[in-house]
Formats: structure tokens, sequence, C-alpha cells
């Protein structure tokens, strides 16, 4: 098995009889999530005694594009993974009759307070309340692993756990994972030297860092979806995430939902999860540079269009409502809570955003604007009367030309 320093750091911790809780900050694709579960796999398989061992993050769908697709491409790669072992209802993998690996969210109010493990992994811990923890912390009977990007000033993390004296504290940037980084990954991190020195600390540092000139400081959390209409906004990627966020207008706010956020999809692959999503004839505004996917899509039955792609003025139309993220939209707000204005190197704030962990964040902007000059303005509504018919190509050129 490929291993890093950050797994040989976090083995040693664990063997450590001083230490309880483990704390892996961490920049952007340091691996350090991938390290935590490569341990948890191989105590599992060579447990002996009956063992439980608990891995938490803040969401169930954040769980399952993380944590759990790492436990099967490891127990895979490890030639371990038996899938009548897998209850994928309840999320648990029986290595043998007593000794188990589950999965569950913070939100899941029984198993917060009524279950005991005896090893804890709490993935992105940082995005849990201080009672979430305390509550997981006093139902664990031996070692904690938690891990996070350091990517807010203030935190209950700083204050109650890394200033106890059973703790081990693992800093780790992409250079402990530079052998397993596709380059392309490594240019964009390496980029922020001179984009914006506090993204920098964060993302390619992991060090606490003062986020500044925040472009949208006030959004709030929000654990309902609401009905009507709504608009989609596509960023395309592949070695970066391809990211499809939901926006729902209600008078003067925006419902924003994250969709899909996923790296390596190629058309067809999206093409499939448009089609589950049940999106119907639902408006789709996607990055324009793609002009051939953008027709792809549209010839797969769906109502995409290239988005007006002008960046300040679409973060203008966006700040004149107020935003509002479902809760399990994990990664947007990990993006809205890091996307700022870029500085120049005397300190002036300059009209154009940092380049960085942006792509659903592009996504609200391509939908809002482009759908919004077209029909939240001009017509004074939320929403056209009438859904756009896949056959109208004189309303498909007109927003063509926006």
């Amino acid at each position: 098995m490929n291993v890093s320093p950050v797994f040989l750091a976090n083995m040693n911790a664990f063997y450590d009889d001083k230490i309880k809780i483990i704390v892996n900050q961490g920049g952007t694709r340091s691996g350090k999530t991938y390290s935590i579960m490569q341990i948890l796999c191989l105590i599992g398989s060579k447990a002996y005694n009956p063992l439980e061992i608990s891995v938490v993050s803040h969401t169930l769908p954040h769980i399952k594009k993380g944590a759990k697709r790492d436990f099967e491409h490891i127990m895979q790669e490890l030639r371990l993974y038996e899938d009548k072992k897998f209850n994928k209802t309840d999320l648990i993998y029986k290595f043998s009759q007593e000794i188990k690996l589950e999965f569950f969210s913070a939100d899941n109010g029984d198993k917060l307070r009524g279950t005991s493990r005896d090893i804890l992994f709490i993935n992105e811990a940082n995005l849990l309340s201080y009672d979430e923890w305390k509550q997981l912390l006093m139902r664990t009977r031996s070692k904690i692993f938690i891990d996070y990007n350091p990517s807010e000033e203030f935190h209950w993390i700083y204050d109650q756990v890394l200033t106890r004296d059973d703790v081990k504290f693992i800093r780790s940037t992409y250079l402990d994972n530079y052998d397993y980084l596709p380059i392309e990954q490594i240019q964009e991190i390496e980029r922020l030297k001179d984009e914006d020195n506090n993204y920098w600390q964060i993302y390619g540092l992991g060090e606490v860092a003062k986020a500044t000139n925040l472009i949208y400081p006030n959004f709030t959390i929000d654990p309902n979806r609401i009905g009507g209409e709504s608009i989609y906004g596509l960023d395309f990627g592949f070695n970066n995430q391809t990211a499809l966020v939901k926006v729902t207008r209600s008078d003067r706010v925006l419902y924003l939902e994250e969709c899909i956020y996923e790296s390596m999809l190629t058309n067809s692959d999206l093409i499939k999860k448009l089609k589950n999503m049940n999106i119907g004839h639902c408006f789709i505004y996607a990055d324009a540079a793609e002009p051939q996917r953008i027709e792809e899509i549209y010839r797969a039955g769906f109502n995409v269009f290239p988005a007006d792609k002008s960046v300040k003025a679409g973060i203008d139309f966006v700040k004149r409502f107020q935003l509002k993220v479902h809760k399990d939209s994990v990664n947007l707000q990990k993006e809205l809570k890091s996307y700022k204005w870029k500085e120049d190197k005397n300190g002036r704030i300059l009209d154009e955003p940092v380049k960085y962990n942006d792509h659903l964040t592009d996504g609200v902007r391509y939908a809002a604007l482009t759908h919004g000059i077209k029909y939240w303005v001009e017509s004074k509504s939320a929403f056209p009367n009438k859904i756009l018919s896949i056959n109208d190509n004189s309303l498909r050129n007109k927003l063509k030309q926006l």
C-alpha cells in the first residue's frame, strides 16, 4: 500500500498511549482524510478483539462522496473488500461479526447521542458545532482522529481541543502528498503564492489565516428546501470539479443547493447524473467556454445555454439578494467562506475575485446573472410563466446572444 508521511505521523500517534485525540490540520490535497481512512482499514482488518469504529461528518452526502468512497477504494486496493459485508442501507461494514466500521452524519441525533465506539474519525470537523463534538467525544472510549482545513480564523477546535495535553497536532500540506497528485493540481495550488497570500496560507501551507475581503460574507445556512421553479448553474471541470448548483428565487432571497461537485466527470458521466436528477426542462446556464459540451448536453434533451460570464457584473447582481444555502451543501459553504476579492502587492482591493475554489460560486453567478437579466429584471418577475420548450430555437438564440 502506498502511504504518505501523513499516514506515518498519524499511525505513530495512534500507538502513543499518551495521545487520545489526533488533530490533522491541513491544506488542500494534503492527503489527510485518505491517510486516516487507510489506518482505519488496516486496524479493522487486523483486529482480533471486538472493535467499533465510527466515521462522522457534517452531512450524509458529504460522507458518501468523501470518506466512504475512500474506504471502498482502499479496501479494494488491499484486496480485502467484500461487498456482502457492507450493509449499504445502514452504512456499516463488518470486518467480522464483532468488528465493524460505520458511517453516519452529525445531523443524525440518534446516532450522535445514542451510540458509542472505540475509535472515532470526524472528517471536516470544523463544520460541526461544539455541542456535536462534545456528544461524540463523551461516547468514544479510545482514540479520536479529526481533520479540517483552517479556513476559519476562530473556532472551538483551536480553543477547546488543541489546548488539551492529550492531543497530537499534525499539520500537513500538498507537499506531503506530492507524489500522488496530478501536476495540474500542484500547479493550481502553487499559483496561490502570487494570487493571494491568505489563500496560500490556508490551502497551500495549512495554516490559520484571517479571511478578509469576502465577497459574500453574510450568507446563512438553511435546513429547508423551498418549492417553486428553479434554475441551475453549471461550471465544467475534469481535474478540477464539475459543479452544478440549483438556484431557487423567492422575492429578494436566493436559495442555493449544491447538486454535483465531482472531478473526473466526462460529458457522458455528467449527462447520466443530470438524467437521474430529473431536472426536466429547467434552465441550465453553463460555462460558455465549453460550447461543444453545452451542445452535447442540449442534444441529450436539456435546456442548457451558454452563461454570461461577466465576473464583476455577475457578483454585483448576486449581491442584490440574500443568500441562503442548504445545510447539506458543504462544498458550497466552504467556497463561500473563502470566496474573496484579490489584493495587489500594496494591499489595494481589486474588482476581481481570487480564482480558486470557486466552481459552485461561479455556477451561482452564471445562473443568477444570465437568467436574471432576461427575466428577473426585464419582466419584473422571478421566473417566466412558461417553461422553455426544448425546440424553442428563437428564445434559445436570444439567450445565446446574452
